[in-house]
C-alpha cells in the first residue's frame, strides 16, 4: 500500500490577499491506536518481558510502517503521529509529479489531556545557556598566531579553550581560517588538527 496525497493551499493571514502556493499533504487512511500495534506485535513475535530493546524496535518499526502507508498513529493519551511530506511549492497541482514528493518528517500532535499534564511552574535557571566569550575576532586571531608560534598545531578543543568559543563556533571559525588560507588540516573527524599553511609547505 502507498500513502495517498493531495494538495492544500499554504495558510495565509486575512491581510494577505495574494494567491498562496500549494503543498502536498497525506490523505489519512485512518487512525491506528497503540493497543492495536501492541496486539499485532504480540501475535507475530515471541518477546519476553526482559527483551526491552526487541520490543522497542518492533514498536518503532510498526509505527513507521503505518505512517509510511498513510495512517495516523495514536500513542495512547499522549497524542497522534503523522508523516509529513515535502516538495517545492507550486501554484498548480499539475506542475509537480509524485516522484518529486517525498517523506520529510514526522508531526506530533499532543492530546489535550496530555497538554494539561505537562503544565506547571517554571523558575529561572542559575547557570542558563552556555555562550561563547565576547572576544573580538582580531583578538582571537592574535591568540591563534601566538599559540602556533609556540606549538606546531592546534586542535578544536584547544581553540575553544583559547578563544572561549563554543564547540561548533570554534570549529566553524577554524574551518573559516582554512578557507582563507591561514590554516591547513591534517587528519579527519575527531583526529583533525590545524597547522599553519607555511608549516605544511615546510
Amino acid at each position: 500500500m502507498y500513502a495517498k496525497y493531495d494538495f492544500r493551499k499554504k495558510p495565509s493571514s486575512k491581510e494577505d490577499e495574494d494567491e498562496q502556493p500549494l503543498y502536498p499533504r497525506i490523505v489519512s487512511n485512518g487512525t491506528i491506536d497503540f493497543q492495536h500495534i501492541v496486539k499485532e506485535i504480540a501475535q507475530a513475535s515471541s518477546f519476553t518481558p526482559a527483551d526491552i530493546e526487541g520490543v522497542q524496535l518492533a514498536i518503532e518499526n510498526k509505527i513507521s510502517e503505518y505512517l509510511v502507508n498513510g495512517y495516523h498513529v495514536q500513542l495512547g493519551d499522549l497524542g497522534y503521529f503523522s508523516a509529513k511530506l515535502k516538495a517545492r511549492p507550486v501554484m498548480d497541482a499539475k506542475e509537480i509529479h509524485a516522484q518529486s514528493i517525498y517523506f520529510d518528517n514526522v508531526n506530533f500532535r499532543p492530546s489535550s489531556s496530555f497538554r494539561k499534564k505537562v503544565r506547571g511552574f517554571v523558575e529561572k535557571a542559575r547557570s542558563g545557556f552556555a555562550h561563547s566569550a565576547e572576544i573580538p575576532v582580531e583578538e582571537r586571531r592574535r591568540r591563534l598566531e601566538k599559540f602556533l608560534d609556540e606549538r606546531p598545531m592546534i586542535r578544536r578543543k584547544e581553540y575553544t579553550q583559547l578563544t572561549g568559543l563554543l564547540k561548533n563556533k570554534a570549529l566553524n571559525e577554524l574551518n573559516g581560517w582554512v578557507k582563507e588560507g591561514v590554516l591547513d588540516t591534517i587528519g579527519s573527524g575527531s583526529h583533525k588538527i590545524y597547522v599553519r599553511v607555511n608549516a605544511m609547505k615546510d
